[in-house]
């Protein structure tokens, strides 16, 4: 186990036109460690490091409860961010004594 910080971010994300947009994706996980985390951004420049750049809000969504055990999101509500820019970012954070292993697949963003 290695000590590390991985963020998968999407482009940015014209959801201005939209009243009602949500996310969502399938998660599966094994192995102890900490969980994944959603994030949203309406200021992140698409290409700095998103720990030193933007602001990011968390997102509650339904994590799988692991054994591999593939369960959806949810539809995790976006209508707060209806602007030109957005950024969505699922973040893994490992560390040096354990590490979970995630699967993610179908990310959808519906409006």
């Amino acid at each position: 186990n290695v000590a590390s910080e991985n963020w998968l971010i999407s482009p940015a994300y014209d959801l201005s036109g939209l009243s009602a947009p949500y996310f969502t994706f399938q998660n599966a996980y094994n192995y102890s460690g900490n969980p994944i985390q959603v994030f949203v951004s309406t200021d992140y420049d698409g290409s700095s490091n998103p720990t030193t750049q933007g602001n990011w809000t968390s997102l509650p969504f339904t994590l799988s409860g692991g054994s591999w055990t593939w369960v959806s999101s949810g539809n995790i509500d976006l209508s707060s961010y209806t602007s030109n820019n957005v950024h969505i970012a699922i973040q893994y954070t490992g560390g040096s004594t354990g590490g979970s292993t995630w699967e993610i697949d179908d990310l959808k963003i519906i409006g």
